[in-house]
């Protein structure tokens, strides 16, 4: 990503905290905060029941599903404010260009508010094209009304700067009608006869998965059902769960290197398959972040999934007509080597893992 783009997208985040909420709201509607509080142990992703939003406006229909499981308060209170008409005849006052639009102020300048503030929540997420945010001050539980939904998923890095703003939902219809509404007007931090909600009404959706997820469930789709004799049983990880396991300096090396390669880091994802007996197992690992080769993520990963502490001097073999790099553990031998965008571990007590090997693709 160009400097001169992070850097003008900083300059709009500064703009975005600083337009936030004021605790005087100036309408007369009744709402009131919700009863919602923030959840004791943040989860892994985000998630929700598939409770939507359904924002008409003057261009269109947006709908936004709420991550009620993932920030129940924030997903409160805007489905509160949503039923309660809070939003009719309230206009999209702040767009910029491959950053965000933003809306929810009743004044339209971009300090107006419900009359109240809520609670801050831990950022369950991250702030790719489609996301629903809360806007806020740089002051603690200062969020009310105003949201912004986020345009490109570069403006991921720096949004991801602050990691302040509570991420609530996700467009799930409607991001054409959010494009035309930035297009419709000169972009702004505070818009001229904005595009306005005529209605919000709410509806049940089939949340979709995110991307991170499909790039988890192809990579489990290559896992074989059988290794060694023995049946494998398969389970995936997303980045979001990987850095809530791993060491955030080992994340960082993978946020650098798909970064370079202008990939979504978000979509790295890890596969593991294991079965065996009392005495034999086998453990098959494969890891990969879409667009990215994977002979270059494969020191990040061997740093991720096999400690430094159990790992001797690779050497290098020729298995099934594959180059790998063999490792020996304390109590199990690994075999290591990438194919395509996907890098493989198979770790195994079994004598000869020529059977495992030539079950990968």
């Amino acid at each position: 990503m160009p400097r001169h783009r992070l850097l003008a997208l900083a300059t709009t985040l500064t703009m975005l905290a600083a337009s936030a909420l004021p605790a005087v709201a100036q309408d007369e509607r009744p709402h009131g905060p919700p009863d919602a509080t923030p959840n004791p142990v943040p989860l892994e992703a985000p998630a929700g029941d598939g409770t939507a939003v359904r924002l008409t406006t003057e261009l269109g229909d947006i709908v936004i599903a709420l991550f009620d499981e993932s920030a129940p308060v924030a997903a409160e209170n805007f489905l509160n404010l949503a039923q309660e008409g809070f939003y009719d005849g309230v206009g999209f006052h702040r767009a910029v260009q491959g950053f965000v639009l933003q809306g929810g102020d009743p004044d339209g300048t971009g300090t107006g508010g419900p009359g109240y503030n809520i609670s801050d929540e831990e950022v369950v997420g991250q702030y790719g094209r489609g996301i629903v945010a809360m806007a806020r001050t740089g002051a603690p539980n200062s969020a009310g009304s105003q949201f912004f939904i986020v345009l490109d998923d570069a403006a991921e890095q720096a949004l991801e700067a602050y990691r302040t703003y509570t991420i609530f939902g996700r467009v799930v219809e409607g991001m054409d009608v959010v494009d035309a509404i930035v297009a419709a007007r000169e972009p702004s931090d505070q818009i001229e006869n904005p595009v306005k909600i005529l209605s919000a009404s709410v509806e049940q959706v089939e949340l979709p998965p995110s991307a991170a997820q499909l790039a988890a469930d192809e990579l489990a789709a290559l896992m074989p059902a059988t290794a060694g004799g023995f049946d494998m049983q398969t389970m995936t990880f997303t980045m979001e769960q990987v850095g809530a396991q791993f060491d955030p300096a080992l994340v960082a090396d993978l946020q650098a290197i798909a970064e370079a390669a202008g990939a979504d880091v978000q979509q790295f994802a890890v596969a593991q398959s294991a079965g065996g007996d009392g005495s034999d197992f086998v453990s098959i690992a494969a890891a990969s972040i879409p667009g990215v080769p994977g002979t270059e993520v494969q020191s990040a990963i061997m740093s991720l999934l096999l400690p430094g502490t159990d790992t001797a001097a690779a050497t290098e073999e020729t298995i099934d007509g594959r180059t790998v790099q063999r490792l020996q553990l304390d109590s199990a031998t690994a075999w290591i080597f990438s194919s395509d965008e996907v890098v493989w571990f198979v770790v195994t007590t079994l004598e000869d893992p020529t059977g495992v090997i030539a079950a990968l693709p």
